[in-house]
């Protein structure tokens, strides 16, 4: 089925925008087709499941929001994940997850990390390891993950570790790291 372009409905107005209605549609097409089958036993709560839904999305507007948004805050992705903020914050410490601190001091976390189902990046902490070594600069390492690169068959370091090609990411990390070095 082809997508379609709504005009943006203002909030406040009665009834869904046209991006609410267009992200119902997808969601009844994929019901329809039996992705919530299994989901959708006898007596399941369907509120907390939609509330499990709606904390999949990322909800933080940042202005790097063109760069390498959006993002989930600590709340909504802890509670998408179905993990604590200290797991979070642990999972910062050990580079399996990018956190990035926003002006207020809280984290935010570039949505490009994470699969449908939740799952980070594989291989998120060798690259990490490799273009940031002295965690100085997470936004910076958010940026080279989520540019689109023609070493990379004109996707992203992110797109590429998601497809399986981790040799040819950390590979390019190296390359980043030593041009990095040499400029310092």
């Amino acid at each position: 089925m082809a997508a379609t372009t709504h005009a943006r409905q203002p909030r406040g107005t009665d009834g869904p925008s046209a991006d609410e209605t267009a992200l119902l549609d997808a969601l009844r097409r994929r019901i329809a087709n039996g992705r919530a089958a299994g989901a959708l036993e006898s007596g399941v709560d369907v509120e907390l499941l939609a509330d499990r839904m709606l904390a999949a999305l990322p909800s933080v507007k940042h202005e790097a929001d063109a760069l390498i948004g959006p993002f989930y805050d600590t709340p909504t992705l802890a509670a998408w994940r179905g993990v604590t903020r200290q797991a979070l914050s642990k999972a910062v410490a050990k580079r399996d997850l990018i956190g990035l601190k926003i002006g207020d001091g809280s984290l935010v976390f570039p949505s490009f990390q994470f699969g449908a189902s939740g799952t980070p990046l594989p291989h998120l902490r060798q690259v990490l390891a490799l273009v940031d070594p002295d965690r100085i600069d997470p936004w910076g390492s958010a940026l080279w993950l989520h540019t689109v690169a023609d070493e990379f068959g004109g996707t992203t370091a992110a797109q590429a570790l998601r497809e399986g090609r981790h040799e040819q990411v950390l590979a390019a990390a190296r390359r980043a790291a030593t041009a990095w070095a040499a400029d310092a």
